[in-house]
């Protein structure tokens, strides 16, 4: 793939002065385009997620049934929300009506990787370059804006169970159009099956008894009734009761069910995308340039049967209503199991367009871009029955909330039919989450004067952003018409106006010679950046700003050693979604009154707060290289950071249970969990640091190339103090969901002591074979999900991924010339995740593991 040299600037991220790769004073890793193919990542986010510093909850390509079919990378555990994703060194997306996820192209499977080029992730506090988000760090995603001539490229795989096959076609296309404009187009679909939770081992059933854990089923399903205070299912599951007899007490460690019988692990998707990438040479200095990428995608989501509940007044008022023996009927309890699955079918559109125009003035380089983002969601549920009609059904007899599913037939209140009176009662319901991103910037930079060590160069610029948000609901939703389906999210709209100053400073202290090729040489660099917001909705005003700083050192005493480190402070601001949208959930909660059920999913509304203030974080890092003989044979480098955010933005729905705080915790009579209102508030205070190694090695032979690299991050410690003046927490080693304690602050998803890979790749003239083994430490289980409360310890994992690869060389026929072929196999070995009683149903951790199992892939590509 030939890639001349592009008339822009030279990118790395973390900053915006044109600093080498080598002399950066923050860590990079960089994953180009060829390893994404290789290695059969087909969306971005593949090949993240597999990174070490990749760890805590996250969104995947993986995501479990629920979520919303986004995925962005989470780096060093810290949040979602907390890494910043950019496109060509610009922002990807911006606030997400859709609450806690990616807004616009920040969803990383939005974007295939045929339109990559190159993905650089700089692992530190980057706010001073980018402003709100980057607490963590960024992660860039260059694009194909340069690449010449045609390639085609294809791809098929499947688990080796055969259920979850992979499709892939996408071109790329680069021409000069004439001697001063180049253009370049991509093209991409993708295609995958789901995978049923019923198909794996580890998560075929919510019963982990016989595994040390406990039975997660649900208690909702047909022929359960609360009679007083106690809770009954039928004796003979089969049979329609007609009095209390026919009932006996629950067991609700034995009486539950397996809801993954039904549901998808990992749900089916389809993506097709378009790029359009256009540079042209006004003169020697001045070029104009346009991006453009278009991504529609269809995430078809599932759950098992709709469960509901009726109030106990319409339950009595059925005819076919058993005989309680004096007792008052307080509870009635169906699932859907006649309308099939609870489905989610999500269709997302995502278009973003650039227009700017570079140049130089004198020795100064400057460029300005506008930028417009639209994306749009809509969600529509089916396997839902409409409530008016099924409370019709239940008084008029033609529906029988006591019996069982699918049953008919007739007793002493008269003829009944559930299948036929739940399919005349069945609808749907929709939701729409709208979302749009514009910007406008400005960047100068150049030489300001000369010091003996060299030229000191700054750069000074100037952003304007605006953003706003909107979501719509069905009404039949909001007034709980719609039996199965719970309120997620509300209506709400909101827009954001945000105006950034940004600068920054390369100063030479020493160098010999005045260049970086020799040593010795120290450099400081120094930023600085103010951004404003103003957050409005419905007459509510949210108005704050940030002022971060940032310095960093870079030192190579010797041609071997480089030495680097920095110290600053970044930030996130408060989604408009935090600051002015109710959404509600279905939690669980660990009642330590014993009054709920284990398990039992509980309503809760995480309250808006329109005064929220940004999450502010200090950050250090401080790192090592070591090449014994610079770009060629060993390296070895070593980092360490350190990161403390406080103001960390939480609902801790488990600390206002544990409390049992009046006005935010609701119980029925019976005092189980009914409701629970975590208003959204800065509160917590979290810290971490921990160590990165990475060590490669190359050596050319006459028997071949060989490369080999190992790559781990140690955490050292990650603490949480969920409310001020409380002690810390310690997460570090311990499985941690986030269904699991009401989505608190302190559920920052498993936070592993170690997770690294090893790979090693031997290339022979037009033979390539590489395999890569990838681990995760072992983890704490939590005992509250275990048998007996014991402790319990969720093994370590590792994975061996293998592939060789084939170019047809120039003198091969015309069919065949420049194709390239590549066989892959994904986890060889077939390791399922290890087993763990805290992942809430699923068995496994799927933030950290996937239970695709072993996969095969053919992959072809052909350039002309």
């Amino acid at each position: 793939m030939e890639e001349p040299p592009a008339l822009a600037p030279y990118v790395v991220t973390g900053s915006h002065l044109p600093i080498a790769t080598e002399t950066a004073p923050v860590p990079l890793t960089v994953i180009d385009s060829d390893e994404l193919d290789l290695w059969g990542d087909e969306s971005p986010i593949q090949a993240l997620r597999k990174q070490p510093f990749s760890f805590g909850a996250a969104n995947t390509e993986n995501a479990s049934n629920g979520d919303s079919g986004s995925a962005g990378l989470n780096l060093r555990g810290l949040g979602n929300l907390s890494t910043l994703t950019l496109i060509n060194g610009r922002r990807a997306g911006g606030n997400s009506a859709f609450g806690g996820q990616h807004g616009g192209f920040a969803d990383l499977n939005l974007i295939p990787s045929a339109a990559i080029r190159e993905i650089q992730i700089v692992t530190d506090g980057t706010s001073v370059a980018y402003g709100s988000d980057a607490v963590a760090g960024t992660v860039n995603l260059l694009l194909h804006d340069t690449f010449t001539g045609n390639r085609v490229d294809s791809s098929y795989s499947n688990t080796t169970d055969g259920d979850a096959s992979e499709k892939v076609f996408s071109f790329l296309t680069g021409q000069d159009l004439s001697d001063k404009t180049h253009l370049v187009l991509m093209g991409s679909w993708y295609q995958r099956n789901a995978i049923y939770a019923r198909d794996r081992a580890i998560s075929k059933n919510t019963d982990f008894t016989s595994q040390g854990g406990q039975n997660q089923g649900s208690l909702s399903f047909p022929g359960r009734i609360k009679v007083d205070a106690t809770e009954y299912v039928l004796i003979d599951p089969s049979a329609t009761p007609s009095a209390l007899s026919d009932y006996r007490p629950l067991d609700s460690s034995t009486d539950r069910f397996n809801f993954n019988e039904y549901a998808p692990a990992i749900p089916s998707i389809e993506r097709s995308s378009a790029m359009a990438n256009v540079s042209h040479e006004i003169s020697d200095s001045l070029e104009l340039w346009g991006e453009f990428m278009y991504t529609e995608s269809s995430f078809d989501n599932e759950g098992a049967p709709a469960p509901w509940s009726l109030s106990s007044a319409t339950g009595a008022s059925s005819p076919h209503a058993p005989d309680l023996a004096g007792g008052t009927l307080t509870g009635l309890r169906y699932r859907s199991f006649e309308l099939g699955n609870l489905t989610l079918t999500q269709e997302k559109e995502a278009l973003r367009g650039l227009l700017g125009l570079r140049g130089k003035i004198g020795e100064w380089d400057w460029e300005t871009a506008a930028m417009y983002i639209e994306t749009n969601l809509d969600v529509d549920w089916s396997g839902i029955a409409d409530a008016g009609a099924i409370t019709t059904a239940i008084i008029d007899g033609s529906f029988n909330p006591f019996a069982p599913a699918y049953a008919s037939g007739a007793t002493s209140g008269g003829v009944y039919d559930n299948e036929k009176a739940l399919k005349q009662a069945a609808t749907n319901a929709s939701e729409r989450f709208e979302e749009t991103f514009h910007s406008e910037d400005l960047k100068i930079g150049g030489p300001l004067f000369e010091l003996p060590a060299g030229e000191v160069k700054a750069l000074l610029g100037l952003e304007f952003r605006s953003e706003t948000v909107d979501v719509s609901v069905d009404q039949a939703i909001l007034d709980g018409n719609t039996l199965g389906k719970l309120v997620g999210a509300l209506p709400f709209s909101a827009e954001r106006d945000v105006v950034s100053i940004f600068a920054e400073s390369l100063i030479p202290l020493i160098r010999a010679n005045g260049n970086h090729a020799t040593h010795p040489f120290l450099d400081l660099q120094l930023g600085l950046r103010y951004e404003g917001y103003k957050d409005s909705s419905g007459g509510l005003n949210n108005d704050y700003n940030a002022l971060v700083y940032k310095a960093g050192l870079t030192c190579r005493p010797t041609d071997s050693i480089t030495i680097r480190g920095n110290y600053g402070t970044a930030f996130r601001a408060p989604t408009l979604a935090e600051s002015f949208s109710s959404e509600w959930g279905s939690l669980v909660y660990d009642d330590t009154t014993g009054s709920t059920l284990p398990y039992e999913r509980v309503f809760t509304q995480y309250g808006a707060n329109s005064e929220l203030d940004p999450e502010e974080s200090r950050t250090l890092n401080l790192g090592i290289t070591f090449e014994p003989k610079p770009n060629e044979g060993v390296r070895a480098s070593i980092e360490y950071y350190y990161i403390q955010t406080k103001n960390v933005i939480s609902t801790n729905g488990q600390a206002l249970v544990d409390m049992n705080t009046p006005g935010a915790v609701f119980r029925n009579p019976d005092d189980t969990l009914w409701f629970v209102f975590a208003q959204r508030f800065n509160a917590a205070k979290l810290r971490t640091d921990g160590l990165e190694y990475e060590l490669s090695y190359r050596q050319p032979t006459s028997e071949g190339s060989w490369e080999a690299s190992v790559g781990l991050n140690q955490i050292l410690s990650y603490e949480i103090q969920a409310r001020s003046g409380d002690p810390y927490t310690s997460y570090l080693g311990r499985l941690v969901h986030p269904l699991v304690g009401g989505g608190s602050v302190t559920g920052p998803g498993s936070i592993p002591r170690y997770k690294g890979y090893a790979r090693l790749t031997w290339n022979y003239g037009n033979i390539t074979l590489g395999g890569t083994l990838n681990y995760i430490h072992s983890l704490d289980d939590n005992p509250s999900a275990t048998d007996g409360n014991e402790a319990r310890t969720i093994d370590s994992w590792a994975s061996l991924d293998l592939l060789a690869a084939y170019v047809w060389p120039e003198p091969a026929n015309d069919w065949l010339r420049n194709t390239r072929l590549i066989v892959g196999i994904e986890n060889a070995t077939d390791e399922m995740p290890p087993f763990a009683a805290g992942a809430f149903a699923d068995g496994y951790d799927s933030s950290l593991y996937s239970l695709e199992g072993r996969r095969i892939s053919l992959s072809v590509s052909r350039e002309f």
